[in-house]
């Protein structure tokens, strides 16, 4: 019989434009989502086939929300300091590479060992400061990361 089991990231490193960032306690929430609609159809050829309904289009988006604590830790100081920036810089750019930064996310279990990777062409759209509901004394940021180029998003 098998075992079913949560993984649970204790690590999560985190790379932006080949920077890394050092995130302590990150709530990390993924979410990319290929909305279109297929009907199902004879090919040619013969054999079935699915073709995007007319009229429709597919909808591709993908969002990562990373909220941060400002704990004191020096490390997590810089990279808030950092994502404050790119958010700052990426505002007024006009040029498209500013939007197409390689983002790299690893998930790692208490052991270090990484069990899930997800990375794609994105960009830093938002970094403000997340509101205070739990009655936690660190503040906390929110930080919003969206694709770029759907295609280049992987999962492995």
């Amino acid at each position: 019989m098998a075992i079913e089991q949560t993984l649970v990231p204790a690590f999560v490193n985190f790379l932006y434009d080949g920077t890394e960032l050092t995130i302590v306690d990150a709530n990390i929430s993924l979410c990319f989502t290929n909305g279109c609609s297929f009907e199902e159809s004879m090919t040619e050829k013969g054999p079935k086939g699915y073709m995007l309904r007319k009229g429709t289009f597919v909808d591709q988006k993908g969002d990562i929300f990373v909220k941060i604590s400002k704990s004191g830790d020096a490390e997590a100081d810089k990279t808030i300091t950092n994502l404050t920036n790119i958010a700052k810089n990426i505002t007024k750019s006009e040029d498209p590479s500013d939007y197409a930064k390689s983002i790299v996310v690893n998930f790692s279990d208490p052991g270090e060992e990484k069990f899930f990777d997800v990375s794609f062409s994105g960009y830093l759209k938002n970094f403000n400061i997340a509101p205070n509901n739990s009655g936690n004394d660190f503040t906390a940021y929110i930080a919003e990361f969206k694709v770029f180029d759907p295609l280049t998003i992987k999962l492995s």
